[in-house]
């Protein structure tokens, strides 16, 4: 899997490099393994929510600085890039090692999967009900992912923070004229710490 990931970093810094107008995709044609995807679409952070709904499900390469480790377990990472104020969470994919802290801060390349979490009434009620009772914090907000603004990594068990959220949600929910509100977050198959001679040009 490493050796594949490799070969597929090394296509990708000449196809990032390239104009950005058009989605680009990288075959992996080298070997057979199973757990390599036929097809990887090369997205940049400051484009991933615009693009987010078509690419769910699809697996992808994207690049950004890694802003925060989750300390308890190390099993979700948020990436941010300079170009944007767009933010993007990156959960540990089965069979993977947790993330480690010391890549606070590095540049990574990420190839992942693209999630969906749908929020509607019936999730805000159900969640809603959650806090007040005293429960614990719903396992599937974590995913919920903005991507604006910044994480407060000190008001995550918070229960009157959770319940602020919920009414800003429900806000959202309301001004969208939808049934639900969408989010999306990516689920690591491989990263690469990148070194800064290999940052891309658009992320300089």
């Amino acid at each position: 899997m490493k050796r594949y990931f490799l070969i597929l970093i090394a296509i990708t810094f000449s196809l990032i490099s390239c104009e950005n107008s058009k989605e680009k995709t990288v075959s992996a044609t080298e070997g057979n393994d199973p757990a390599i995807a036929d097809e990887y679409v090369v997205v940049n952070l400051k484009d991933f929510h615009s693009k987010a709904e078509d690419l769910v499900g699809k697996t992808i390469i994207i690049e950004g600085t890694v802003d925060h480790v989750c300390k308890h377990g190390g099993q979700k990472m948020v990436i941010v890039s300079k170009d944007t104020d767009k933010r993007l969470k990156i959960f540990t994919g089965e069979n993977m090692a947790a993330f480690n802290t010391d890549i606070e801060g590095e540049n990574v390349y990420v190839i992942g999967v693209v999630e969906e979490e749908r929020v509607d009434e019936n999730y805000l009620r159900e969640w809603e009900g959650e806090v007040k009772s005293g429960g614990e914090i719903k396992k599937e907000e974590d995913k919920l992912n903005t991507g604006q603004g910044h994480e407060n990594k000190e008001m995550e068990n918070d229960k009157s923070a959770e319940l602020e959220q919920i009414n800003n949600l429900r806000k959202k929910l309301k001004e969208s004229g939808k049934d639900h509100l969408s989010f999306y977050s990516l689920v690591c198959q491989d990263y690469k710490v990148v070194d800064a001679d290999e940052s891309s040009p658009e992320n300089e």
